[in-house]
Parts: C-alpha cells; structure tokens; sequence
C-alpha cells in the first residue's frame, strides 16, 4: 500500500468528512476555512524560501515555489468569493480573526517542520545536508496529506455546486509529490521508507489535533467523544 493511500482511512479524515460538508454549506465559515487553506499555503512558500540554498535550487524547485504561491493566491481569491461583499472585510488578512483554526493550521505546518528537522538529526543526516534534507522530508509529508485533502474537499464543493474548483491546485500537488518521492529516495536512500513512515506517524497526530480544534469551533462532535 502506498503512503498516499494509507491517509483517507484516518479518524481524523473521517472526521474531515463530517465537518467539510458543514463548512462548504455556511459561506461565512466557508470563506474563513479558504482563507485559513490560503494561509497555511503561504505559510508553505515562506518555508520554502527559508529553507533552499541557490546551490540546490534548480528550475523544478523555483517552479514550484511559484505553484505554491499561485495556491495561496487562487484560495484567497476564493474565500472573497465565497464570503461575498458583506464578508469582505472579515477575511482581509491571515489573522486569527479572519481565519477559521488559522494558527492551529500554521502551528500544524510549523509541528511538521520541527518533528521533520529532529527525524533527520536522528537518522544521522550531516548537519551541512539538514536543512534540505528537512525541506524534502517535510514537503513530502504534506504532500501526501494534501492528496488525500483535497479530492475530499472538491467533493464537497462540487455537492455544493460551490462557484470554484480545487482541481487545477489537486493536480499541481499530484506532481509535486512524485518530484518529492523521487529526490527523497535519492536522498534518503535506504533509509527512505522508514524515515517517511516515522514522519507520518508524527504528522496524523499534529493533524488530528487541528481538525479537533476545527471541531470545537464550529461544535461537531468528534468521533471519538461517540464511542
């Protein structure tokens, strides 16, 4: 079983399940949680540029700096849409207040990064080689959320007859994660399908933990708490 494919049968994806549909159906709520997608986007590209060196970064990895940043952008476009002219001013920024779970979304990112950076000091990584071998154990691991997020989400804007579509941002993040799998394998070598499955094991925590916070704030119950 690939690693993508093991992410959907998650609690908290079944979890995801029962909130989305609530969300997509408020376009107050909705337009916030596209903000806090656009938000954690950002955050994305913000990482990147921290973490490449121009000694590694090719055109590949320029390109899909820009991707990411075009995700950002077309999500923010899409929660003005959603929120219309009377919920214009309550999604301006990435703030808190304009976002629905937007720190706990970065804190999940910022999580990721820190469990990723502690795997590859463990795993005997150089210290020189820390830094990108982060940057693509992260951007993996993400990845392979995202493929499991974002068909799940575009069903429900399309039940919704929703007025915008993720599947030009799905397909972008298809190729990514084959460009991370394969520099990962490279990189990592032998040591790759451990260390990724170590990675997602600390990652499905940091994720269920935001989806319990999206849980509370728009009060759904979670599985969990129905036996």
């Amino acid at each position: 079983m690939s690693f993508s494919a093991q992410v959907p049968a998650q609690p908290s994806m079944r979890q995801l399940k029962r909130i989305l549909p609530i969300l997509v159906g408020n376009p107050a709520l909705h337009a916030r949680f596209i903000n806090t997608l656009a938000r954690m986007e950002y955050v994305g590209v913000r990482k990147m540029l921290k973490a490449r060196h121009v000694d590694r970064l090719d055109l590949e990895g320029l390109q899909h700096i820009v991707e990411e940043a075009s995700h950002a952008l077309r999500l923010k476009r899409a929660a003005k849409k959603i929120g219309g002219e009377r919920e214009k001013d309550g999604i301006a920024t990435f703030s808190s207040a304009h976002t629905l779970g937007g720190p706990e979304a970065e804190r999940y990112l910022q999580e990721v990064d820190h469990a990723c950076e502690e795997l590859v000091r463990f795993y005997g990584f150089p210290e020189a080689e820390r830094r990108e071998a982060n940057y693509l154990l992260s951007s993996l691991i993400i990845e392979i959320r995202a493929q499991a997020f974002y068909p799940l989400y575009e069903q429900n804007l399309q039940a919704a007859n929703a007025p915008f579509s993720v599947r030009a941002i799905l397909k972008d993040e298809v190729k990514h994660l084959q460009e991370m799998e394969h520099q990962s394998q490279q990189i990592f070598g032998s040591t790759w399908r451990t260390l990724v499955e170590d990675a997602l094991r600390v990652e499905a925590k940091f994720f269920e933990d935001w989806v319990a916070q999206l849980s509370q704030q728009i009060k759904v119950p979670e599985l969990s708490a129905q036996g």
